[in-house]
């Protein structure tokens, strides 16, 4: 509790109470009577005791209950004031993350608890409506706008922990149109929207940095959950990545590599188990130093370890270490079995591409025209499943790579399409506009996706290079002069990467980065996006299943069940929300048999909670680590005044009588 005016209640405290209590030291001016007897007159020589100036106080209680009265109203004149979660008449969003990092237990008993606890504080003092939405990988209304408090207790309480990674942004995208409800009222009704974050602001840079989240007038209060001890501050030790590759010319051969991260302030000396299957094929001990201080940078140390492996198999690494977060502090992977792709070649002749695709190891490469390609089954052209150990014979193919060419109909593979794009609705290949120069140059590109890893387009010259009109579903890869020029997009579990340029009007031919980049390409497709020996997803993806036989649905035991209805071959799971193993119950090939999911995010892992939000909206400027304002609660000792003046009132009007 806290006192808006202290200095003027002292005053006035120092003036009335003494003036109160020198009201029971006064001596009482009496006419002298004389009387035969004073036996009937003793409780007026004790009163005349009490008045007298110089003698102690007896007890009395009407002195006591007007001192309690002096002191309320001494308290109301002070203007007191207590922490209050919300301004009384204004709609509240409450946006509670639940992604990962909120699962830590540097605080008692996890984040999300101590989430759900402030945002149960901030419906105690709710006068208005509120909304309650969760966030982590994508965002959710959990409870619409409403005053019923019952009904948004139980929408916090609702909010489940994940291990997705936090999305701010899709949380301001929901948000956005209650602002702009308000807005709509006058800028009065715009003011009186508060948005409470409730997160450890352990958000991706840029996931919120844009103009066009502007809450129009509405304020961002940033709720700031975990432990802020800066020396002691929260210990996790995590696995980042994990990834495994094959021999291209002795498949057996697997070579694993992993990395570990600290994110605490002391240095970690721990032992890294690895094993297939369940049995342990490798201890390791390690040791990690200390990150940064502050919010420095984390520490690292990669390890690398070599198997002979010549099947599938489930591969797992694990530390010993107990820190906050044991969602990282296990990583696994299902290791393929030794697969060399079939790849189709729709061109009309091309000897460069031929040789480049046949040098990156592929099993197979079949060459076709487009004429002869048309004339095809669809359902031929795919491949039936994974080979066996000995190398059975599966037909179809893995990738179609079209050179210059567009199919009358998006094949059933996944494809590459070098100047040329599917037949896909909202996907259009626009040829240059009259005023693009005649040669451009790459503006940017995504270095992190697995189809351009290690590929360097610095250099790269196009001549006339058009541009692609997207959907909304796909995800843009490099970006020219005039508009992007390569994009992947996914359609009922088809894969389709397409490029707006032919690669012979370019100067691509003649740089190493093209052929690593047609090797990422058809790995990448041919493996069902995974471009190495080792196959695993993140929280928030999307599996998508070949099932070859008379299997009409596929269910998944794990964290979370899962399951999927069998369309044209194949399956799509629903989006991966905890990690862990997921064994398929019906007879599917490896590595679809067991599926696994990993967070290996260093934002994630990395528990240090923000100072503050970085969003780039003009209501966010001023952002505050507190949810709490100060109300004045003087009322509340006027009523308790007026309460003891009634039992003071009470007392002495017995005391007459009496």
């Amino acid at each position: 509790m806290g006192f808006l005016s202290p200095i003027v209640a002292l005053i006035a405290a120092g003036i009335t109470v003494p003036l109160l209590v020198s009201l029971y030291f006064l001596k009482l001016r009496r006419r002298q009577v004389v009387i035969s007897s004073t036996l009937l007159w003793k409780r007026t020589i004790q009163d005349m005791q009490v008045n007298s100036p110089f003698q102690k106080l007896r007890k009395n209680l009407l002195l006591l209950l007007q001192l309690l009265i002096l002191a309320g109203l001494l308290l109301a004149f002070a203007r007191p004031t207590l922490r209050s979660a919300a301004i009384p008449g204004q709609r509240i969003v409450i946006a509670i993350d639940h992604s990962a990092s909120m699962n830590a237990t540097d605080v008692s008993p996890t984040r999300l608890d101590q989430a759900r606890n402030a945002a149960l504080g901030l419906i105690e003092d709710l006068e208005g409506s509120a909304m309650v939405v969760s966030f982590a990988g994508r965002a959710k209304v959990v409870q619409s706008a409403t005053s019923d408090r019952s009904l948004l207790r139980a929408a916090i309480r609702s909010i489940e922990p994940t291990d997705e990674t936090t999305g701010l942004r899709s949380a301001l995208q929901l948000v956005e149109p209650f602002a702009l409800e308000g807005a709509a009222d006058g800028p009065d009704q715009a003011k009186s929207l508060v948005v409470y974050v409730l997160s450890d602001g352990r958000v991706r840079p840029g996931d919120a940095a844009t103009d066009q989240l502007a809450l129009r007038g509405a304020k961002l209060n940033f709720v700031q959950i975990g432990n802020t001890d800066k020396d002691d501050g929260p210990d996790n030790l995590a696995i980042v990545s994990l990834s495994a590759r094959r021999d291209f010319k002795k498949p057996q051969r697997v070579q694993v590599f992993t990395a570990l991260a600290n994110y605490g302030p002391n240095a970690v000396r721990t032992n890294l188990t690895l094993r297939l299957d369940g049995r342990v094929q490798r201890v390791v001990p390690v040791t990690v130093p200390p990150a940064a201080a502050g919010m420095g940078e984390a520490a690292s140390q990669s390890v690398q370890f070599d198997l002979v492996l010549t099947g599938a198999a489930l591969l797992a690494l694990s530390h010993d270490h107990t820190d906050d977060l044991p969602a990282d502090d296990t990583a696994r992977l299902t290791v393929a079995p030794p697969r060399r792709l079939r790849v189709l070649l729709v061109t009309g002749g091309n000897a460069f591409l031929e040789r480049v695709i046949d040098s990156i190891g592929v099993r197979r490469l079949v060459l076709m025209t487009p004429k002869k390609f048309e004339d095809q089954d669809p359902t031929m052209l795919r491949r039936g499943g994974w080979d066996d150990a000995a190398g059975g014979e599966v037909t179809g193919f893995d990738v179609i790579v079209f050179d210059a060419y567009s199919p009358k109909a998006a094949p059933l593979v996944n494809s590459l399409y070098l100047g040329a794009a599917p037949p896909i609705e909202n996907l259009q290949l626009l040829p240059p506009t009259a005023d693009a120069p005649k040669a451009q140059v790459l503006l940017n590109w995504q270095r992190d996706h697995p189809l351009l890893r290690y590929v360097a387009l610095d250099d790269l010259v196009i001549s006339e290079p058009g541009r692609l009109a997207l959907p909304d579903t796909a995800v843009t890869l490099a970006t020219g002069q005039a508009g992007p020029v390569m994009a992947a997009v996914a359609v009922e579990g088809v894969r389709h990467v397409v490029s707006s340029f032919d690669i012979l009007n370019s100067n691509w031919p003649m740089h190493i980065s093209f052929p690593v980049f047609l090797n990422n390409a058809v790995h990448w497709l041919g493996l069902g996006g995974q471009s190495e020996a080792g196959l695993s997803y993140r929280p928030g993806q999307v599996a998508v299943v070949p099932v070859t036989g008379a299997i009409e649905q596929l269910t998944y035991r794990g964290p979370a069940p899962l399951s999927a209805l069998v369309r044209g071959g194949r399956a799509v799971l629903p989006a991966f929300r905890r990690v862990g193993v997921y064994e398929c119950e019906q007879e599917v090939d490896p590595p679809w048999d067991r599926l696994t999911v990993n967070l290996l995010d260093p934002i994630e892992s990395d528990l240090r909670p923000a100072d503050q939000l970085e969003v780039g909206t003009a209501t966010a400027a001023a952002i505050s680590k507190s949810a709490s304002v100060r109300r004045e609660v003087w009322h509340w000792f006027i009523w308790a005044a007026l309460a003891v003046m009634m039992i003071e009132w009470l007392v002495y009007t017995r005391r007459m009588h009496l």
